[in-house]
């Protein structure tokens, strides 16, 4: 069978269902390419490695087209599991990868976990029924400009709802678009346009890296935000709705003083491996 299995955001999310699971598959392909997993793929790659297990760090051609059936083919004589940071199947390919496998009749388990969008919705402080269609912005290319990501903006404001921005990141070019480089995106395709979407008085919520040492939430306006150089780093961006809630006003002002450190390392995962792995073994738990 082949096996799903959703990370979280970093090892601080990781879910102890997603181990036993890993733990019960022939052959492990690590997606390196969709999403970054903190502290990183390639130490749980190690401890996976370390008991013996047949680890694969996955790029996009080894997960998506022909690829896939090769997958499947594997599949069919063996447990393989495809890990996942984040929700495996949220904003990636991986559901092609499930139609090939129910399309030869090999079994599949979807295991989910938290994701971007549960994790940044809850600590916006926004009320959750409040969010419109999600984005990604994405940079140009090839003289393209992408204009999407702002009628979104524009569709969720004229509804008073706010409005969750993925930035565009690459991991095979090492490439993490900064909150300044999306809002100047937004901000030249408003001018084309006529539109005022985004003023630049506007509070934003800037997503730092969450789950790892130097995640954060911070709340700055437009015009600090373009003012501003930011370093390398997985960011997501919160548009807020032109009116809020008391509570939301409230909370959004002090939404630095939410505490993010996360507590799990490396070492504490290596001893929950080995106690899942000694407790299931006398339960003979990994029939999941």
């Amino acid at each position: 069978m082949i096996r799903i299995v959703g990370l979280g955001l970093s090892i601080d999310f990781v879910p102890l269902g997603g181990v036993l699971r890993l733990l019960t598959c022939s052959k492990v392909f690590l997606d390196i390419y969709t999403s970054y997993w903190y502290p990183s793929i390639e130490l749980l790659a190690e401890i996976l490695e370390r008991r013996g297990m047949e680890v694969k760090k996955a790029g996009r051609y080894d997960l998506e087209g022909d690829s896939i059936k090769n997958i499947v083919e594997e599949a069919k004589h063996s447990d393989i599991c495809i890990a996942v940071a984040g929700d495996p199947l949220i904003a990636t390919t991986h559901s092609a990868i499930v139609v090939e496998a129910l399309r030869r009749g090999i079994n599949v388990e979807v295991f989910p976990a938290s994701s971007i969008l549960n994790v940044a919705v809850t600590l916006s402080c926004l009320q959750a029924y409040r969010f419109g269609k999600m984005v990604t912005i994405v940079k140009p290319k090839n003289g393209i400009v992408y204009e999407y990501p702002l009628h979104v903006v524009k569709s969720n404001r004229d509804r008073d709802l706010h409005t969750l921005a993925l930035l565009e990141i690459d991991l095979e070019l090492n490439y993490f678009m900064t909150p300044r480089e999306a809002l100047e995106i937004l901000f030249n395709i408003q001018r084309s346009y006529g539109y005022n979407v985004v003023d630049y008085d506007d509070k934003i919520i800037i997503l730092k890296a969450l789950g790892s040492e130097d995640s954060s939430v911070e709340v700055e306006s437009a015009r600090e935000i373009l003012g501003k150089n930011y370093p390398p780093a997985l960011y997501t961006l919160i548009i807020p709705a032109k009116s809020l809630h008391p509570i939301e006003k409230e909370c959004i002002e002090n939404i630095n003083k939410i505490k993010l450190k996360p507590l799990t390392s490396i070492e504490l995962l290596k001893e929950i491996i080995d106690t899942v792995t000694s407790y299931s073994m006398k339960r003979k738990l990994f029939n999941v």
